[in-house]
């Protein structure tokens, strides 16, 4: 599956207001599945001396834009980024910078020997990986693009979308375009992936219903239509799974209004027909309640849902197939969800106390961590991240708990994207910057 971009920093405020309310921002992270925000915890903030401050490798400015991709653009032992419309090659392990393309602009595409980009200019740009040498460019909107133009990489063509509509494909050899369908909406688009022969994207139709469209990859012909509240959790045995959010979430209504906690539906991508629909746990009343992130791994299904009214979210997991009338299990008693499923764990926070629960038999780890609100979780491999209000990073051990350091940051939003962990550097980034911080071999 293309991993999602997001474009402009200007998206962040509507995803951060559409993922409880809508479900899309599941796309973003299942986007994420080890990592996202917390809710609230009444604390004081963290108190952090001088002999847990771990020091940076090296620490560059950027621009911000990749802050919210899936995954870092990293090939090879390189970071490629963006700042100050500059694209750039920097060397993870030494941190010299090995290349720049001035007009250049954040990598949509990171291959073996090759970075794809959109300028300024609504161009797809193409640059060797090694030198930043200009391969080719090609015009791919005919309007400015001030956000939401996007590209991906998948079997031999590179998709492009845009905002003001249209998704087109070229060849990424020669950048020659093979096609285009100006007649694909693709306001708050995604570009999904080819299954069984069938491009499927989407975008949003009033940001509360999403349309699902197939077009034939040879030609760019639309094959059919889906719309529904609905987003993208997965592809499984055939099939794209998709969460179905009730129309009741979105009405001001004053009456409880029952349905169901989760409501999962099949759709067959050759013809965009739903095929099965799967209800769990019956609730009394769903007015004012929203799901945050969604994680199927076999045979279970796991939930995250808060109620409008209140700033929390709890985990909970339900059995597919044969076993869905199995009484779901809920895990409200080890505290507020911080993150998870990830690598057989979730994570927790009950009052200022962070543990990480192994999903296989509930056995708990007990984090040494700071008195303080955690805003955001990620873990990748055995370590574990968490930013804190005031912007200081705490890294500890999945296994143990036990703390290695702490990170100042500088961050004024307390939030940082996706992490990776390259030869022993973890790559950590901020609204404003990439932090690299090295990690004992244990901790990779």
């Amino acid at each position: 599956m293309p991993q999602l971009k997001t474009i402009k920093p200007v998206l962040s405020a509507f995803l951060s207001i559409s993922l409880l309310s809508t479900g899309i921002g599941l796309s973003l992270q299942a986007i994420h599945a080890g990592t996202a925000h917390a809710a609230s915890v009444n604390s004081t903030a963290a108190t952090v001396s001088k002999d847990t401050l771990l020091p940076l490798k090296w620490k560059v400015a950027t621009d911000g834009i990749g802050m919210y991709d899936i995954k870092q653009s990293v090939r090879n032992g390189i970071l490629y980024f963006s700042a100050k419309n500059t694209l750039y090659a920097k060397n993870i392990a030494s941190g010299q910078i090995r290349w720049s393309y001035k007009t250049g602009e954040h990598p949509q595409i990171v291959t073996k020997n090759s970075v794809f980009f959109i300028d300024n200019n609504e161009q797809l740009v193409k640059v060797s990986a090694s030198a930043g040498k200009l391969l080719w460019k090609v015009k791919v909107s005919e309007r400015p693009m001030e956000i939401g133009g996007q590209a991906c990489l998948m079997n031999g063509k590179v998709y492009f979308a845009n905002e003001s509509g249209g998704v087109a494909a070229y060849d990424p050899g020669t950048g020659k375009k093979l096609w285009e369908n100006k007649k694909i909406p693709m306001y708050v688009g995604t570009l999904h992936g080819e299954y069984k022969g069938v491009l499927v994207v989407s975008s949003t139709v009033d940001n509360i219903r999403r349309q699902f469209f197939g077009l034939d990859p040879a030609t760019g012909k639309q094959l059919w239509r889906t719309e529904g509240i609905y987003s993208m959790i997965a592809y499984q045995e055939g099939q794209l799974v998709l969460r179905e959010q009730a129309k009741a979430a979105y009405a001001n209504v004053k009456a409880p209004v029952p349905g169901h906690l989760l409501t999962l539906v099949s759709m067959n991508p050759v013809t965009g027909t739903v095929t099965t629909k799967e209800n769990y746990q019956a609730l009394d009343d769903i007015s004012r309640q929203g799901n945050f992130f969604t994680f199927i791994q076999k045979p279970y299904v796991y939930s995250v849902d808060g109620n409008f009214d209140k700033d929390e979210y709890t985990l909970t997991r339900f059995t597919r197939g044969a076993n869905a009338g199995s009484a779901p299990k809920s895990y409200e008693s080890f505290g507020k969800w911080l993150a998870g499923p990830a690598d057989g764990m979730a994570f927790f926070q009950k009052g200022a106390q962070i543990t990480g629960v192994h999903l296989d038999g509930d056995s708990v780890v007990t984090f040494d961590n700071p008195a303080s609100k955690v805003e955001h979780l990620q873990r990748v491999g055995k370590a574990v991240f968490a930013i804190y209000e005031n912007g200081y990073i705490s890294i500890n051990h999945s296994d143990t708990g036990a703390l290695l350091g702490m990170i100042k940051s500088g961050a004024a939003t307390p939030y940082f994207g996706d992490i990776t962990i390259v030869n022993g550097t973890a790559l950590i980034t901020t609204e404003h910057n990439i932090l690299a911080v090295s990690l004992p071999k244990g901790w990779q």
